[in-house]
Formats: C-alpha cells, sequence, structure tokens
C-alpha cells in the first residue's frame, strides 16, 4: 500500500513540477536569468521523476536503455548547482554566469564520462580494475557523490543568503519585505530532505530493506520537496514584484576615504538627519540619502560604518526610536496607540520595532511609556 501510494505521489509530483515550469514560461518576467534558471531546476527534477517513471514500470528497460539509464542518472549532479545559480540571481540582481561558474559541471561532466566509459567496458567485456568499481561499487560511489554535493550546495546556498541579508542592513532602513527569511525556512526544509535521501541510502548500504522502511522514506522525501519546489516557485515570483536584488560590491568599495573628507560627510549627513528628518520615510535606502547631499552610495557608507560603528539599518532605526521616545515622553501623546506613534516615526512593522526599542532601551515601548507618565 505505501509502495503504491509512493508511487502515486512520485508520478503526480513529477506533473506538477512540469506545470509549475510550464507557468513559469508563460508569465512575463523582470528577470529572464532568474526564470529560467528556476525553470530549468524544475524541469531537471521533473526529467529525473519521468526517467524513474519509464524505468519503474518497464517502458524503457535497463538491458536494451542500458547508456539512456546510466548517463540520464547523471542529471542528478545538476540539481543542486542550479538551485544555487537560481538563489545567487535571486539575491543579486546584477548576476550573470561567469567563466569561472563552469566549474560547477565538472562533476556532472565526470559522472556522465565515467558511466559511459564503464558501460562500454561492460558490454565489450573488458574486465579491469575501472570496471570492477563500476560493477561492484557504482551505487556506493554515486549517491555518495551526490549526496556530498547536495551537503556542500546547502552550505554555500546558507551564506549566500546569509551575505546578503547582512548587505542589505547596509541599503536599506526597512528590510521586512526583503529579508529572504522564508528562503532560509526553505533551505532548513530541503536539508530535512537530505536527510532523509541520506538515511534512504545508508540503510540501502547496510542492507536493512525489510517492510516498509524505504517507501515510507521515499514518501516523506519526495513530499518534502513537493512543498519545498511549490513555495519556492510561488514565493520567488511574487518576491521579484515587489524586489529584484541587490548588487554586488561597488567598485571603490574598499578605498578608504581621507579623515578631513570623512568628517566633512558626518557634518553634512548628522544635519540633514537633525533638520530634514528623513528617517520618517518608512522606505528609505542609503541611495536616497546619497542623492540628497551628493555623496556617493560607497562613500556614505563607508562613513556610517567607520564612525558611528553601525550599518545604515541600524543608524536610521536609532533616529527613529529616538523620535518614538520623544513622542512617547510627551502628554499630547498619550491619546496615541503605540503602533500610530511607530508608523509615524517611519517604521513599517511592529516586530522589528519592539525588537530595536528593546535593543535600544533595554525595555518594551509599553513599559518605556508607564515610567515617562508616571
Amino acid at each position: 500500500m505505501i509502495k503504491l501510494l509512493t508511487d502515486i505521489v512520485l508520478s503526480v509530483a513529477g506533473f506538477q513540477l512540469m506545470l509549475l515550469a510550464i507557468v513559469l514560461l508563460i508569465q512575463k518576467s523582470k528577470n529572464r536569468l532568474n526564470r529560467n534558471l528556476l525553470v530549468a531546476f524544475l524541469l531537471t527534477k521533473a526529467f529525473l521523476m519521468f526517467r524513474w517513471f519509464v524505468f519503474r514500470f518497464e517502458i524503457l528497460t535497463y538491458k536494451e536503455f542500458i547508456y539512456t539509464y546510466h548517463i540520464s542518472k547523471s542529471a542528478f549532479f545538476l540539481l543542486a548547482p542550479l538551485l544555487y545559480f537560481y538563489i545567487r540571481s535571486l539575491c543579486y540582481k546584477d548576476f550573470k554566469f561567469r567563466k569561472f561558474d563552469l566549474l560547477h559541471l565538472v562533476l556532472f561532466l565526470l559522472i556522465v564520462g565515467f558511466n559511459i566509459i564503464s558501460v562500454k567496458m561492460s558490454l565489450a567485456g573488458i574486465e579491469n580494475i575501472w570496471y570492477k568499481i563500476f560493477d561492484n561499487h557504482h551505487y556506493q560511489i554515486f549517491w555518495t557523490l551526490n549526496l556530498i554535493q547536495i551537503l556542500c550546495y546547502i552550505i554555500a546556498m546558507l551564506r549566500t543568503v546569509y551575505i546578503y541579508q547582512t548587505k542589505i542592513k547596509d541599503i536599506y532602513s526597512s528590510i521586512e519585505k526583503i529579508n529572504l527569511n522564508w528562503l532560509v525556512m526553505l533551505l532548513m526544509l530541503i536539508s530535512l530532505h537530505w536527510l532523509f535521501v541520506t538515511s534512504r541510502a545508508i540503510l540501502v548500504l547496510l542492507n536493512i530493506t525489510t517492510g516498509d522502511l524505504i517507501q515510507i522514506i521515499d514518501l516523506y522525501s519526495i513530499t518534502i520537496f513537493l512543498v519545498f519546489t511549490t513555495i519556492l516557485v510561488f514565493k520567488g515570483m511574487a518576491q521579484l514584484k515587489i524586489f529584484t536584488g541587490i548588487k554586488d560590491k561597488p567598485k571603490y568599495a574598499e578605498l578608504k576615504l581621507p579623515e578631513p573628507e570623512i568628517q566633512k560627510h558626518v557634518n553634512q549627513l548628522t544635519q540633514y538627519m537633525s533638520t530634514e528628518k528623513p528617517y520618517l520615510i518608512p522606505s528609505l535606502t542609503i541611495e536616497d540619502v546619497s542623492q540628497k547631499l551628493s555623496i556617493p552610495t560607497w562613500q556614505l557608507s563607508q562613513v556610517i560604518n567607520s564612525t558611528f560603528k553601525q550599518n545604515f539599518f541600524n543608524f536610521i532605526n536609532r533616529y527613529r526610536i529616538e523620535e518614538v521616545k520623544q513622542q512617547l515622553k510627551k502628554k499630547s501623546s498619550s491619546k496615541k496607540t503605540i503602533l500610530e506613534i511607530l508608523y509615524e516615526a517611519g517604521f513599517n512593522s511592529k516586530s522589528t520595532f519592539n525588537q530595536v526599542f528593546k535593543k535600544h532601551t533595554g525595555m518594551t515601548p509599553s513599559e518605556f511609556k508607564r515610567m515617562n507618565l508616571s
């Protein structure tokens, strides 16, 4: 029963992945490279499920299509690189392929070459060390390499998102809609999928295949992957509608400004903040301030980081917190709710406001209000 259910879920998953890929291709996208990478990832997985289907139900037989069987299996080594490049294209608006990126295909091409040569030797009856490795340990070598590759890419993807989440705080004063926390949760989900697949491989290697244990693991792992891809498609497309990523490190970001110039920029910035109060604008970015002060963005970022020891996000929100504190101290503002005050001060998220307020004052907004009014 469980085996039949697993077969059904795998078949449905394959068709759903193809359907999601078609939907993506039909829709217009601001970032075609981003969309095409996601489509390639979905179609590659759908192809592998289609491959499983035709060999599982002997539409194609292993003996007659031995080359097709082994060469097509190599596509497993394309999934992780495609997902990695998709996430990079989601994080960076100026993402494009470089010659160095071709190295990500090396393992895939080696596996293809290994399979072709080994099958040729097998059909020709050549029994050397190469053939014996293929004949006796092909399963172990293939899946061990694949699982190690996936783990390395999961780490690389988490690192990419972490770097992105750090960089956006140097550019934006409000990050709730662009912090990609949903992507971190999805990467945790795909890590769980990896654990299921790894557990299955270990059980097969140890010849522990009794009962329905393997089928149950297969069912859970494919269900997790199906949930992962569905959320990835819809959240990824929604993200592109509100945000197209950040630019990579500016060309002159490593240059250090002379001290007199830093001090000049500090004076300009502090005067502008106190007189114009730009922090009251919820969508304020460092580029907005840069244009108003006619200071290059990379210089302004360097001034905030070096002089104030803060990123742009914390720098602006410090002013917003001071604005909220002043409002909470006023008796005339006692009729206003804290929610009204935080929105007037430039915050657009209650959770972010509470977190930042507690960090700066050591108490909640309600505690601060009660203390000052009393």
